[in-house]
């Protein structure tokens, strides 16, 4: 079985660039969800259908998934993309994607919806309520929010994820870099990647595998 912190370096940094993009689509609108409809409004011009993944809670510090939140009377509909991660789970692990609550100190939702967009493909929003916060899975994006990052934003990306989190640095750029459509030449210090459009990403490692420095030609 997959341990979490090995699925989640393979997938964080490819989720954070699409988070990006819906960042920047986005904007600074405000957002409300109809769970009746099933979907999300942002400002008064972009709507979305989504999948509710789960709530973290403030007042005892965990988080619970969407599908064991049985008090809720929550939509079946509405939960295919969390019952999916659970069988994935199942199957295959991380175990956090199989256990209704745990301690937001072992994976908070941030951690647990980037590790949901790397396996289905979407993009997530986090709606804030007193007490806790919403983590919901939007549909029907625009393509440019799930497409490729720019070269320009793999570097930004880089570094976004080795500060915020404690993840295998090598698998992260290695995963990353090939999910962008780069290709990726490993070697025993360092990792090379080249994109169709000629830019070139070198990622020099240190004796422990963690990021030294990166450089390129954008």
């Amino acid at each position: 079985m997959q341990g979490f912190q090995d699925v989640f370096a393979r997938h964080v940094a490819t989720a954070l660039a699409r988070q990006l993009a819906l960042g920047d689509l986005l904007g600074d609108r405000g957002w409300s969800l109809d769970i009746g409809t099933g979907t999300a409004t942002f400002g008064t011009d972009l709507r979305f259908r989504v999948q509710l993944l789960g709530t973290e809670s403030e007042d005892d510090g965990t988080w619970l998934w969407a599908w064991a939140n049985t008090g809720s009377a929550l939509p079946p509909a509405l939960l295919h993309a969390a019952d999916g991660l659970r069988e994935h789970g199942r199957q295959t692990g991380p175990a956090e994607l199989t256990e209704p609550t745990f301690r937001l100190d072992r994976a908070d939702g941030h951690q647990l919806s980037l590790l949901a967009s790397g396996l289905t493909g979407r993009c997530y929003y986090r709606g804030p309520y007193p007490g806790g916060a919403l983590f919901f899975q939007l549909e029907d994006v625009p393509a440019q929010v799930l497409a490729p990052a720019r070269p320009e934003r793999v570097l930004s990306v880089l570094g976004q994820v080795i500060q915020a989190y404690d993840v295998d640095h090598r698998t992260v750029v290695e995963s990353f870099l090939a999910q962008q459509g780069w290709q990726v030449d490993a070697a025993a210090g360092s990792v090379t990647g080249r994109h169709p459009d000629g830019s070139t990403v070198l990622v020099n490692l240190d004796g422990y595998g963690r990021i030294r420095d990166i450089g390129g030609q954008l």
